[in-house]
């Protein structure tokens, strides 16, 4: 927790934070001096991230690093829930706002809010949860530091960078599901039912998976447009390969989208074919049936008839009733009814 002695209050939330120049490590996890002092250094690079923090943790941060005001719309966008990716400038600050993903083991979408406000040389990120770990990022920071003397456009990429590789790891596991649903409605003979059930959970994944990834690649190409954020040539390539991912993984989650449909219809028409087999049986089996039927039906009037009170009569309606009984059956099974 940071507390400032100039009467603005605490930071209540969790902290962490690095301070770069020219590329080389100053101050890591800096309090509330060092921040001060390091942003008014226009060759410094800041970057300050706050856990699930509130509109004052926001605004004291704001003027911790050197009085700027953030506008009321960006601190209600980066706070809020739900929504869908988005990259809007502010003045001389612009917000990023994204969510990064993951499965859980009964292959649910669970979801991290990431907000990043991004001014000439600090970067400010706020996270909803810890779910989404930083060490990963903190890691390639150390091995490429001199990537970072290229400014605070390559700490946004490597934030955005590794929220990318997030999603290619949902999609990647998205996509095994997809096709062992596959396998099992072609190949394994499982109950079609069971089938659906597994590629419903799966449908409910990939459209909470595309509410997300769909808007990155608008996100990406808005970061990729000049004169529109602090950003060196020499990272824009970066930014070029980012919004390239972003493209790729559009298409991949609209292709899950549509193998999920086509495995939907094949299962329905596999059900109805079935239903069809199962009527043609009971249909045919009642022809069959109703043949007996209708030969007892018939010598068992209480009237006389040919053969009537005779063994004639008995052996020709057996004869009747076991032929024309077995004459259908063999009809029904050359057509494939039976």
């Amino acid at each position: 927790m940071i507390r400032s002695t100039e009467d603005h209050g605490a930071i209540d939330c969790a902290t962490r934070g690095r301070i770069y120049r020219h590329g080389a490590l100053e101050v890591r996890d800096p309090n509330e001096e060092a921040l001060r002092k390091w942003s008014a250094d226009p060759d410094a690079v800041l970057w300050f991230d706050l856990l699930a923090p509130t509109t004052a943790d926001l605004s004291r941060v704001a003027e911790i690093l050197g009085g700027r005001e953030l506008h009321p719309l960006a601190l209600e966008g980066a706070l809020s829930h739900g929504r869908r990716p988005r990259f809007v400038r502010f003045g001389d600050h612009f917000l990023v706002h994204t969510r990064s993903l993951r499965l859980d083991a009964e292959d649910s979408i669970q979801e991290t809010e990431i907000g990043m406000f991004v001014t000439s040389n600090a970067l400010i990120t706020i996270r909803s949860n810890e779910a989404f770990a930083l060490n990963t990022i903190l890691d390639g920071w150390d091995d490429e530091s001199a990537m970072i003397a290229h400014g605070v456009g390559y700490l946004v990429w490597s934030f955005l960078d590794a929220v990318m590789d997030g999603y290619f790891a949902v999609v990647d596991s998205l996509d095994e599901d997809v096709q062992s649903i596959e396998d099992a409605l072609i190949d394994e003979g499982l109950p079609v039912r069971d089938i659906q059930l597994r590629n419903f959970v799966v449908r409910r994944s990939v459209v909470a998976a595309s509410r997300v990834v769909l808007p990155m690649a608008e996100v990406c190409a808005g970061l990729l447009r000049p004169n529109r954020h602090p950003i060196d040539n020499e990272v824009t390539p970066y930014y070029q390969d980012l919004y390239d991912h972003s493209l790729r993984l559009t298409e991949r989650v609209d292709g899950l989208r549509d193998a999920i449909e086509i495995i939907l219809s094949t299962g329905l028409a596999m059900q109805g074919n079935s239903l069809n087999e199962v009527m043609k049986k009971l249909t045919a089996w009642a022809a069959i049936i109703a043949i007996p039927t209708g030969v007892t039906g018939y010598f068992g009037q209480n009237i006389p008839f040919p053969g009537y009170d005779r063994a004639l009569g008995f052996w020709l309606s057996t004869v009747l009733l076991i032929g024309l009984a077995t004459g259908l059956w063999w009809s029904f099974k050359r057509r494939d009814w039976l």
